[in-house]
């Protein structure tokens, strides 16, 4: 108790009817600056707060733990169009719910995961399925290659509609291929087209492989 008693500050704010003044001691020596009055009592009048602003229907769950933002999206399973690397008309099938997260720190680059669902979650404990589309890979990262992502004005958006579109918008190659689907766990792109010829009219949720991971894990509230 003593020793704490008697220990120097390292850091200390003295106020004078002339100012203020900031000292920083490293060992020994002691350095002083001067500190704007207005200045100190604007940060000790701070409030922190947060606003989601809007919500988009399809937004599952916001998160900010510092500047660490993420939001978690819901995509109901319908019928899309899509495009393989190579061919000159769009794929149009059936597509499973999906749920994408994007992370973003600061003015980085985003981070995603896009996975598969079996419905739209009711609690973050759901079991959370490989994305059945190339260029995904099974921890849920995707290989954006040199397609373009969403500009910076974009991601200062609660919704993930530019997201999306950029994903499912841009050609899929031949990457990230094994692993999605329990029929064709080879290349999925055989799925893909099959579903296409017969015109399914929704995507066989039984085909999906499990990711060994929950939605709440995936956003990070489960180590």
């Amino acid at each position: 108790m003593n020793t704490a008693l008697n220990e120097q500050p390292e850091l200390s704010l003295s106020f004078y009817s002339y100012g203020c003044i900031l000292r920083k001691r490293e060992g020994d020596s002691i350095s002083e600056y001067p500190v704007d009055p207005q200045q100190v009592a604007l940060m000790l009048a701070t409030k922190v707060s947060f606003d989601t602003g809007l919500l988009d229907p399809s937004i599952l769950a916001m998160r900010q733990d510092g500047a660490k933002q993420t939001i978690v999206g819901f995509r109901k399973r319908c019928k899309t169009g899509i495009w393989l690397e190579g061919s000159e008309t769009a794929l149009r099938l059936p597509l499973p719910d999906l749920v994408m997260i994007r992370t973003t720190i600061d003015n980085k680059a985003p981070q995603y995961r896009v996975y598969a669902l079996k419905g739209r979650p009711t609690t973050l404990d759901v079991e959370l399925f490989n994305c059945p589309l190339p260029n995904v890979f099974n921890s849920g990262s995707i290989c954006w290659g040199t397609v373009k992502q969403v500009e910076a004005d974009g991601l200062k958006s609660n919704s993930l509609a530019a997201d999306w579109s950029v994903l499912l918008g841009s050609p899929f190659g031949n990457h990230a291929l094994h692993n999605k689907s329990k029929s064709e766990p080879s290349d999925i792109r055989k799925l893909l087209v099959a579903l296409e010829k017969r015109n399914a009219r929704l995507y066989p949720r039984r085909d999906l492989i499990s990711a060994q991971t929950s939605l709440a894990q995936a956003i990070g509230y489960e180590s």
